[in-house]
């Protein structure tokens, strides 16, 4: 859950600072572009929040939530130094990491007394848990707020039988060429006229007396919202905001969309009519905000906005300059949203901690040095932790081909593995190799040539276990390998308990599995009360 909880915070990170930027320019975009382009900006920044995808290098979700703040934090030290096969540099990210309290494990008394516990809660993890239920808690609120208030409609509500406003519906639906039945019901707690329903879609309008002009506006708005499913990009907004929740500016990006949405109906409206049309239909908006505002809900479109958005609205309906195609400021924000999301990141070096028997923890990096054919070579190494025992290799050379047993990128004929008994003695195991042609080159080191290659292994015993450290090479890399790989076999170490790296996954993959169910099926249910 905290790689999610990472991801989608990266994602708020980067989309926030173009939300920010569009906020800032709304005013210079409103006047020289059409708002519904805008419109469609914030529904794009709105599936970008909710689809975090746009890796650096194109990786899925998935892929990307496989990958450790270790390996990202690598990438940006060695942007500046690696090259890709045709001499271009890969591109760079920036790497937002986290302090290391967030990722020290908060160990309780429980913990501490159990043998069984490999890692405490940390305050990463408390974190990730206080963002999903603050997200389930907000969708919450509007789903069940919706809920009641479409039950109220369909309970207190009255089907409207009038032929005038029947006729004029009809009109509308043929003008703007929507064939989908749409009921229409009067509703006395109905604060402006809204479309209201997902599925089964109906106009509800307040208990008050329109006149034919009042009527063609108010019914070609909402059916202009209707058309756009515009109802369907305000759950989207909520949504995203729901999983957003901690991100004040995302709150800020679902009132400018709701803002925009009605400025973008109001256009399409008003589109090609005189200045007297556009005057009455202000006059309509005028009567709506004198008869004041009630209940409302946000999973709904609304006629009337607000004193505030209803001056933005007189003063967008009213202006008499043409508007330009803002189709290059979608396509530039689009670009800049992909781009920055690919630049930020979030890491935490969160992840299985190796103990030596001395109770410290080990570094995850460290520096060998060795000599080759007379001239001194340093190389990166990072800790590769098994069950029980630990030894570093250097980064980016080996692949893991065993449970045990890493082979070199370079030449499958260099392997090094890893052995454990713990029913024999140092001595009978050193008997057992001498036995099978090994000879004794320094204390429990033996070695053996057979065919093109040698082997070596080092027998080291703690506790009741015996250890065997094993590598073999080509007998012509004498001066290669054969430096090389002693100095890996000398950073063996034994843990104090048994950390394999993987050791903990299924449990940790079945929890997550687990949490994602119970949201599935948290949120279906949700799901089907709103349609």
């Amino acid at each position: 859950m905290t790689a999610i909880f990472l991801l989608f915070l990266a994602t708020s990170l980067s989309t926030g600072l173009i939300v920010l930027a569009l906020i800032v320019l709304t005013p210079f975009l409103n006047k020289r572009y059409a708002v519904k382009w805008k419109y469609l900006i914030w529904i794009f920044l709105a599936l970008r929040l909710l689809v975090p995808l746009g890796a650096a290098n194109g990786q899925p979700v998935v892929e990307r939530l496989s990958q450790t703040g270790m390996q990202a934090a690598a990438e940006a030290e060695e942007e500046n130094a690696d090259m890709t096969a045709g001499g271009i540099r890969r591109a760079g990210r920036v790497i937002v990491e986290l302090p290391a309290e967030m990722t020290t494990p908060i160990v309780t008394r429980y913990a501490a007394e159990s043998e069984e516990s490999n890692a405490g809660v940390t305050m990463l993890d408390i974190a990730a848990f206080v963002w999903m239920t603050g997200g389930l808690i907000f969708i919450s609120v509007h789903v069940i707020s919706y809920v009641h208030y479409k039950r109220q409609v369909t309970k207190k509500g009255k089907i409207v039988r009038d032929a005038c406003i029947l006729r004029q519906m009809s009109e509308r639906k043929r003008e703007l060429h929507i064939r989908r039945k749409i009921g229409v019901t009067e509703y006395a707690g109905a604060g402006s006229p809204m479309i209201i329903g997902f599925l089964k879609p109906v106009l509800v309008l307040p208990q008050e007396r329109y006149s034919e002009e009042e009527l063609f506006f108010i019914l070609k708005h909402e059916l202009i919202h209707f058309k756009r499913g515009d109802i369907w990009a305000k759950l989207l907004f909520v949504t995203a905001n729901a999983v957003h929740w901690l991100n004040p500016v995302i709150w800020m990006m679902r009132k400018e969309a709701a803002i925009d949405m009605e400025l973008s109906c109001d256009e399409r409206v008003t589109k090609g009519a005189g200045y007297a049309l556009r005057k009455a239909y202000t006059e309509t908006l005028l009567a709506m905000l004198y008869r004041g505002c009630a209940g409302r809900t946000a999973l709904s479109t609304q006629f009337y906005g607000g004193t505030k958005i209803m001056k933005k609205r007189f003063e967008n309906i009213l202006i008499k300059k043409g508007k330009k195609n803002g189709i290059f400021v979608l396509t530039c924000t689009v670009i800049l949203t992909i781009g920055l999301g690919t630049l930020v990141g979030c890491s935490a070096a969160k992840e299985d901690t190796t103990i030596s028997p001395d109770n410290d923890i080990l570094e995850t990096t460290t520096i060998l040095s060795f000599v080759k054919e007379g001239e001194a070579e340093q190389k990166r190494a990072c800790l590769a932790a098994g069950d029980g025992y630990y030894v570093y290799l250097p980064d980016g050379e080996w692949q893991q081909s065993g449970a045990a047993m890493w082979t070199a990128a370079a030449n499958e004929q260099v392997r090094l593995w890893i052995a454990r008994s713990g029913d024999r003695s140092i001595d009978s195991a050193d008997q057992e190799l001498a036995d099978n042609g090994y000879v004794t080159e320094e204390g429990f080191h033996r070695r053996k040539e057979e065919e093109d290659l040698i082997y070596h292994i080092e027998l080291r015993a703690s506790g009741n276990d015996v250890w065997e450290i094993c590598y073999c090479y080509p007998a012509d890399s004498e001066e290669g390998w054969g430096r090389e790989l002693p100095v890996i076999a000398d950073t063996f170490g034994v843990t104090t308990a048994g950390n394999d790296e993987s050791a903990g996954q299924p449990d940790k993959a079945g929890a997550f599995v687990g949490t994602m169910n119970l949201i599935y099926r948290y949120f279906s249910r949700l799901v089907n009360l709103v349609i």
